[in-house]
Order: structure tokens, then C-alpha cells, then sequence
């Protein structure tokens, strides 16, 4: 694969827009919800609809972080061997994260927080490496 800011095919790219298709199943799994629960704000008392609802939100309150760093990583070259296993370590943990918060399952829950943290530490970690190197 090409790699570089000067190329048309970035990683980070690709990365932005999963994560994208992602946010808007969690948003259409919301809406669903909704309409079968006819609830148009809030979770009413819904434990499914409260459960979707945080998926959702947890998901956007992760990703504009790995976004970024997946980004000036490629930026700065780190390397696709590096970088495209922490971007899919990040995407392991959210989906385990959002399977969990669906299934009320506290194990896949903690490792789907544990990817996630994980992948976030490292490419935050190694952008300050660089930044000083």
C-alpha cells in the first residue's frame, strides 16, 4: 500500500470512514428503538433503548480521538506494519464494547474498554515519541 500525506490512498482514510459506518448503525440501532418503543427523546425507562443509546454515544466519544491520532501517525510515516494493528485494535474494542453494553455481558464489556484503551495509550504514547525524536 502507498503510504505518505502526498498520496490519494491513505490509511487513515479508510480508518475515518469505518469508523463512520459504524457510528450509523449504532445511530440506526437507536432509531429503531425508538420507533418501536414510540420514544422520540430520552430512553423512557427502556432498558434496550438505554443500552442502544449508550453504545451510540460511547462509540462518539472514543473515536474522534483515534481518528486524529491514526491520522498524524500516518502523517508522520509511522509505518503500516505499526499502524494498522492499533487502528483495528481500536475497532476490536469498540464492537466488543458496543456487543456488550447490547448483551449486558461485563467481561466483553471490560475487553472491549481494554482494546480500546490499549490501542489509544499506544498511538498517543508514540505520537509524543515522535514529537520528540
Amino acid at each position: 500500500m502507498k503510504q505518505g500525506i502526498g498520496d490519494l490512498t491513505m490509511f487513515s482514510g479508510l480508518f475515518a470512514a469505518i469508523c463512520t459506518l459504524l457510528y450509523i448503525k449504532l445511530s440506526f440501532n437507536v432509531i429503531k428503538l425508538r420507533k418501536s418503543h414510540q420514544v422520540g427523546i430520552g430512553d423512557a425507562g427502556h432498558k434496550d433503548l438505554q443500552s442502544s443509546i449508550r453504545a451510540h454515544a460511547n462509540f462518539i466519544e472514543y473515536t474522534p480521538l483515534a481518528v486524529i491520532l491514526v491520522f498524524t501517525l500516518e502523517y508522520q510515516l509511522i509505518g503500516e506494519l505499526l499502524l494498522i494493528p492499533l487502528a483495528v485494535l481500536f475497532l476490536v474494542g469498540r464492537l466488543l464494547h458496543a456487543k456488550a453494553l447490547y448483551t449486558a455481558n461485563l467481561k466483553l464489556r471490560v475487553a472491549g474498554m481494554g482494546c480500546t484503551f490499549l490501542s489509544l495509550i499506544a498511538m498517543a504514547l508514540i505520537n509524543i515519541y515522535l514529537y520528540f525524536i
